[in-house]
């Protein structure tokens, strides 16, 4: 994705503006109980409880912007990007204390996914010349959580034809899923699939077909591993739908059927695997509240009274 389609709502408006509001991050959810759940509000980054309870604010970022949240395995931090022309990977603790970049800056690092060991955190790497808001390349990279040594688990050959973003570990820690986003010289052009690989880099395979258009937002892994959850959007539009696909390929399900104008942001699978957690545009209003269904797509609820929500994961009780 490129840095315009990363960028959040700095002053909320209406139509075009909210539009390029919808972001895109990935991780594991992991087994346990269901805890707190994380998202963005306006530009900053707040939790609340699952029945709506108890929110409060964590991060001030001041001129920058905060998004793309994920909980530690162990629901002790929480790493997300914050965001200025170019984005950085940062951690908090859960109490809004300890805040810490990781890594130098420079490049753009952006999406952070944690490992479910929890010492390592995947996150979009873009780099090189630009061509409007198109970054030369763009890979998946792994780093150590004190900010360390980083490797390269993608590699795409051509300069600005590809997008690749969203990588999502599986519970095992021996895969990820990712999106690759194609410009309009990527083959096909401008298409959109998901693909899944080894965290060492190989076996890379295409689990959607590029005409699906999956992707284009956050995915996530069931906590028992037997499901990927992300969204489809028609090209070139907001409106989109959530879905569920095995890791094989196979069993391809669409839980939600919202019409347009309607939109919808994924969050995460609840560590339980039971519910669902995303932002749902209304099309009448500019704004996104915070909402639950089960995993079959039954049971939907409002969990925020407020609008202007985006960006969230359910964490685990500590």
């Amino acid at each position: 994705m490129n840095k315009r389609a990363r960028a959040t709502i700095t002053t909320i408006a209406v139509g075009a503006t909210v539009a390029a509001a919808w972001v895109a991050l990935a991780q594991a959810t992991v087994p346990g109980k269901n805890g707190p759940i994380v998202y963005r509000h306006l530009k900053s980054l707040f939790v609340v409880n699952a029945d709506g309870t108890g929110g409060r604010k964590l991060t001030t970022p001041g001129a920058k912007e905060d998004s793309q949240p994920d909980w530690s395995p162990d629901g002790s931090r929480i790493a997300f990007q914050r965001c200025t022309d170019d984005c950085n990977v940062w951690t908090v603790a859960a109490s809004g204390a300890g805040l810490r970049r990781l890594g130098p800056a420079g490049d753009d690092r952006a999406e952070p996914a944690w490992a479910p060991n929890g010492r390592q955190i995947a996150y979009t790497r873009r780099w090189g010349r630009r061509q409007g808001d198109l970054f030369e390349r763009a890979e998946i990279y792994v780093m150590n959580t004190t900010g360390g040594a980083t490797r390269p688990i993608t590699s795409l050959a051509k300069p600005f034809a590809s997008d690749v973003e969203s990588a999502a570990w599986s519970p095992s820690g021996k895969q990820l899923v990712f999106t690759v986003s194609n410009s309009k010289t990527g083959e096909p052009a401008n298409g959109r699939a998901l693909f899944v690989i080894n965290a060492d880099g190989s076996g890379q395979e295409q689990l959607t077909p590029w005409s699906l258009r999956a992707g284009g937002g956050r995915l996530d892994w069931s906590p028992d591993g037997t499901l990927i959850l992300f969204r489809v959007t028609a090209a070139r539009r907001l409106h989109g739908n959530i879905y569920t696909i095995h890791p094989d390929g196979s069993g391809l399900t669409q839980l939600t059927r919202y019409p347009a104008p309607k939109a919808v942001e994924l969050g995460s699978f609840s560590p339980d695997g039971q519910w669902i957690t995303f932002s749902r545009f209304s099309g009448t209003s500019p704004y996104s509240a915070l909402f639950a269904m089960r995993s079959d797509g039954t049971g939907v609820r409002r969990v925020t009274r407020d609008e202007a929500n985006y960006s969230s994961d359910w964490g685990r009780a500590r």
